[in-house]
């Protein structure tokens, strides 16, 4: 093999590896704008057409019955929030005994497991409809367990609150996602230091094989950004 063809398989590598570095940016940035602007949430039980069209302006909705009819398994993990329409009596003593005895009483509790929020609309609470005309010791037995429910973190909110508390939220949730965001890329840039740091990141979480240039150091220390190897 002669110089001028060593050069330029070197020329060639080199231009390889830059497109691959600059390919690697682009991917991550996409995704952290994408977590930061587009929450997901999983709701269950929830049929009022105008609350789905008002949310899905805003964010990612998935409909529980959806999977449910085609039996497909549901990742939990990839939801934000799980919000209930409704919740018979029936749901809300398994939920709270922690008895997975039907899929949404097992999805629920799941997602209590998983450490999701959870909201429950406060006018699908049907047990409520018969406050007037139930045994009362029987009455408070289910206003017990909705207690019990409130006490795993689950949060019931009217049809109108929908909107502000999710997006409480979600602010809360987008003020840790710029302090702090886990980098999985193998190589990390001054480029690429530089777009999270405008994103608001002022902590990286890296990997130990992940390869931070020289330029990138430079850029980290002299920002007073802390890096933290997992």
């Amino acid at each position: 093999m002669n110089i001028e063809s060593m050069d330029q398989e070197k020329l060639i590598e080199s231009i390889v590896k830059e497109v691959m570095i600059r390919l690697v940016e682009k991917h991550t940035i996409n995704d952290l704008e994408n977590a930061i602007k587009k929450e997901k949430i999983l709701a269950i039980a929830l049929s009022d057409h105008k609350i789905l069209s008002q949310l899905r302006h805003r964010y990612r909705i998935d409909l529980y019955e959806d999977y449910n009819e085609h039996e497909e398994h549901i990742d939990i993990n990839v939801y934000d929030f799980i919000l209930l329409g409704s919740i018979s009596h029936q749901e809300l003593v398994h939920i709270s005994m922690g008895l997975a005895n039907n899929p949404v009483s097992s999805c629920v509790i799941e997602a209590i497991l998983a450490g999701k929020k959870i909201y429950i609309l406060e006018e699908g609470i049907t047990y409520q409809k018969y406050e007037d005309t139930s045994n009362t010791n029987f009455y408070n037995m289910l206003k017990g367990y909705e207690e019990q429910l409130k006490a795993f973190g689950i949060e019931w909110i009217y049809t109108n609150e929908i909107l502000g508390k999710i997006e409480k939220s979600e602010t809360a949730k987008e003020v840790y996602m710029a302090e702090e965001y886990v980098i999985q890329v193998k190589i990390i840039t001054e480029s690429l230091a530089k777009q999270y740091h405008k994103k608001g990141c002022q902590q990286f979480l890296i990997k130990k094989n992940t390869i931070v240039t020289p330029l990138a150091r430079d850029y980290i220390r002299d920002n007073k950004i802390n890096m933290i190897t997992t």
